[in-house]
C-alpha cells in the first residue's frame, strides 16, 4: 500500500526546519532542550496545532511525552512531507502522530506496519501486533496474519 507524499508549501522543506529565521513557536523536547519551528508548517498538517496556535495562542509546544529523536522525525517529516518509518520507531511514531492527528502519518505507520507483517516471522509478528494494539488509542485494533 504506497501512501501519496503530502505537499508543503513551496519554499519549505526540511533544511527549514534548522533556520531559525523561520521559527516562531517553541518545541520543547523530552531532555528538556528546545528548538524553533514554523508555526505555518505544523499547523498544515495537523489540525491539533492549529487550534493550539490560532485558537489558544500557544507560543510553546511541548513533545516531552515522545523521545526527542521520535520527536525530531516528526517534525522532519512535517518539513518534508515523507518519513521512512522504521520498525524500531513505528510504535512511537504512530503514537505521536494519532496525538497530533496528523492522518498522512498515520497511514504511512499502517503501511509501513503491513510491510512489516509481510517480511516478518510468525514469532515477531505477534510481538509486533500487540505492540502496535498497545499504541492505539481508539478501539480499532490491528490484526496481521501470515
Amino acid at each position: 500500500m504506497s501512501v501519496a507524499k503530502v505537499s508543503v508549501p513551496c519554499d519549505f522543506g526540511v533544511e527549514n526546519l534548522y533556520d531559525e529565521f523561520h521559527g516562531n513557536i517553541i518545541v520543547e523536547f523530552k531532555d528538556s532542550s528546545v528548538m524553533k519551528v514554523s508555526s505555518l508548517i505544523l499547523s498544515w498538517n495537523s489540525e491539533v496545532f492549529t487550534h493550539l496556535f490560532k485558537e489558544l495562542r500557544q507560543g510553546t509546544v511541548e513533545l516531552t511525552d515522545f523521545s526527542k529523536e521520535v520527536a525530531v522525525i516528526l517534525l522532519e517529516s512535517l518539513y518534508s512531507g515523507d518519513i521512512v518509518v522504521e520498525r524500531s520507531h513505528f510504535r512511537e511514531i504512530y503514537k505521536i502522530s494519532h496525538a497530533f492527528k496528523v492522518e498522512w502519518l498515520s497511514e504511512k505507520c499502517i503501511a509501513a506496519f503491513t510491510e512489516f507483517c509481510e517480511s516478518s516471522s510468525h514469532d515477531s509478528l505477534n510481538d509486533m501486533v500487540f505492540l502496535f494494539n498497545e499504541a492505539l488509542y481508539s478501539e480499532k485494533t490491528l490484526k496481521c496474519e501470515k
